[in-house]
């Protein structure tokens, strides 16, 4: 029979690759979000679409039809000033271009 203390020493490893396995996710979110960061803007820069870069790029002010946008191309969350909100750049695009009726969330 195992002695309590190997048993104890099983579960810190396994915590401990658990730890591991949270750390490369976090890391690989960054990275992903860094990435995103950049390719949204370039995709608004590409359609045209004037917008005001804030805090390194991780907040950009875009000009809407009717209002500015927050959007936060790192995790694709945008929101109007008027309070409709939504996710992802070509959501964004479609909505500035296409003016996507308000009752859509």
């Amino acid at each position: 029979m195992r002695s309590v203390r190997n048993k104890v020493r099983d579960v810190v490893a396994g915590m401990n690759d658990l730890g591991d396995s949270f750390r490369e996710m976090r890391k690989d979110g960054q990275v992903k979000r860094a990435k995103n960061r950049g390719a949204g803007a370039e995709y608004l820069t590409v359609r045209n679409i004037p917008y005001v870069s804030k805090n390194n790029g991780a907040h950009l002010i875009v000009e809407g039809i009717d209002c500015f946008i927050d959007y936060w191309p790192g995790t694709g969350r945008w929101k109007t000033r008027k309070g409709k909100a939504g996710f992802g750049v070509r959501w964004l695009v479609d909505y500035i271009e296409m003016g996507l009726p308000e009752d859509t969330e």
